[in-house]
């Protein structure tokens, strides 16, 4: 193991927050596998379905910006603890509910809702804090590590979570699920987390309106840092809907695979992220940002258009359908690589340029902006494949992502993302003496 590598884990802050993260998320995969099946089994509606998982979103747009002002201007630790101690106890309720037999259907909404003002506090208040407790000369492995957590957990958390509903039914995978939250937060409690320095800001009072503003005029005055939210929003926008729809379509509907195969197939990209996470963990510190960028879109690009060039009728016919089958296995799992080495550097710019105490309020608002495209983008792609050919989709989704890697090239200010040349310390204390109002 690198030297870096043991230094980040020596790090006691550092590996209680990626442990605790790492536990809950488990337990937050089992925890949606568990809330859908129930949510059918009581209801068989897939309507009802729908409305859940919106539900699970929905206040995150709404309360995004505000919980990205809450997570600047108090102590990150206090929230992180208390947001993962009431999402425990929440669904610790949840469980007890069905357990007793009389939980409903407005059980679930409240008990998703509830879950999802906390997760809406606490995830600000986790992005944010990263770069207090880690060197900057290791925000790259660590934030790598934080995105192999996500991913990692998506791929097994499915499948335990279908395991325990076998063995524990739904109330104890419940009971699981809250108990892991619990874990986390205990875990949590024992970080230290240096405290916010709350500079004078604005002329203006300071109130949670005027500062989301003081945020938002910080953000106008730093193209490049607009340049990277159009990236991750339009990215998020794009594959939300043919990830979520288009691949499924794809496998059940056009290649009419069977379920251990579909089961399969869908663990491909996450694992595919996975590996982009744990390579970037292992190599150097990435100094020109604005190159990987630029050639990693271009890659996807092109790989959303190969996604799409065997759905062509004359393809589709002469082409059997194992051999499809495994060319979307193996182009979601480079995809899926490709889209850790976008995100994670992404990531860790925005921790870089976007000072301490402005960091949370524009995380929440980065959030707040992706989430509400997921309805959109899902409805779109939903619209989209009942009036056209499954491969316009694709080929198209990779001609608009083309366009966004020539946006990149004719925004002047991205070319300051190359560090290879400076010391990236120097880069953010220049992106820290903007605060002046």
């Amino acid at each position: 193991m690198k030297k870096s590598n043991i230094k980040l884990f020596h790090n006691k802050d550092f590996l209680l927050l990626f442990l605790g993260g790492f536990v809950s998320r488990i337990g937050n995969g089992i925890h949606y596998i568990a809330l859908i099946w129930f949510v059918l089994e009581i209801t068989g509606s897939g309507s009802a379905t729908g409305l859940v998982l919106l539900l699970s979103t929905l206040p995150g747009v709404i309360f995004g910006p505000f919980s990205g002002v809450i997570a600047d201007k108090f102590d990150r630790k206090k929230l992180i603890v208390s947001m993962d101690i009431l999402r425990g106890f929440i669904v610790l309720w949840l469980g007890y509910t069905i357990y007793m037999g009389v939980a409903n259907f407005f059980h679930i909404s409240l008990a998703t809702i509830l879950i999802a003002i906390c997760t809406s506090l606490f995830n600000p208040a986790l992005t944010a804090s990263i770069p207090n407790i880690v060197d900057d000369s290791l925000l790259q492995k660590a934030n790598s590590l934080n995105h192999f957590s996500i991913n990692f957990t998506q791929i097994i958390g499915a499948g335990v979570g279908g395991v325990l509903i076998g063995v524990y039914g739904i109330s104890g995978v419940f009971f699981i699920n809250g108990i892991s939250f619990l874990i986390s937060a205990f875990s949590e409690l024992f970080i230290n987390l240096p405290e916010i320095k709350i500079e004078k800001e604005m002329k203006k009072s300071p109130t949670i309106l005027n500062e989301i503003k003081f945020g938002l005029d910080f953000l106008w005055g730093k193209k490049e840092i607009v340049a990277l939210f159009t990236i991750a929003i339009f990215l998020n926008f794009l594959f939300t809907g043919l990830m979520m729809l288009g691949i499924p379509y794809i496998f059940k509907e056009i290649l009419a695979v069977n379920s251990r195969s579909y089961g399969f197939a869908q663990s491909v990209f996450p694992a595919g992220a996975v590996v982009g996470s744990i390579i970037l963990s292992q190599i150097p510190e990435i100094r020109n940002y604005y190159k990987v960028l630029l050639y990693s879109l271009n890659i996807q690009s092109l790989l959303l258009l190969v996604l799409g060039l065997p759905f062509i009728p004359y393809f589709l016919i002469n082409t059997t359908t194992m051999k499809i089958y495994y060319l979307i296995m193996l182009v979601l799992f480079i995809i899926g690589i490709f889209n850790a080495v976008i995100n994670v550097p992404i990531g860790i710019l925005l921790q870089r340029l976007i000072p301490d105490n402005l960091r949370g309020r524009i995380t929440g608002l980065l959030s707040t902006m992706t989430q509400a495209l997921v309805p959109i983008s899902l409805a779109l792609t939903g619209y989209l494949l009942d009036i056209l050919p499954i491969y316009t989709l694709f080929i198209g989704g990779g001609v608009l992502a083309l366009a966004l890697t020539l946006y990149i090239t004719k925004v002047p200010d991205m070319h300051k993302l190359d560090y290879s040349k400076q010391n990236t310390s120097e880069q953010i204390n220049l992106s820290t003496s903007t605060l002046d109002a």
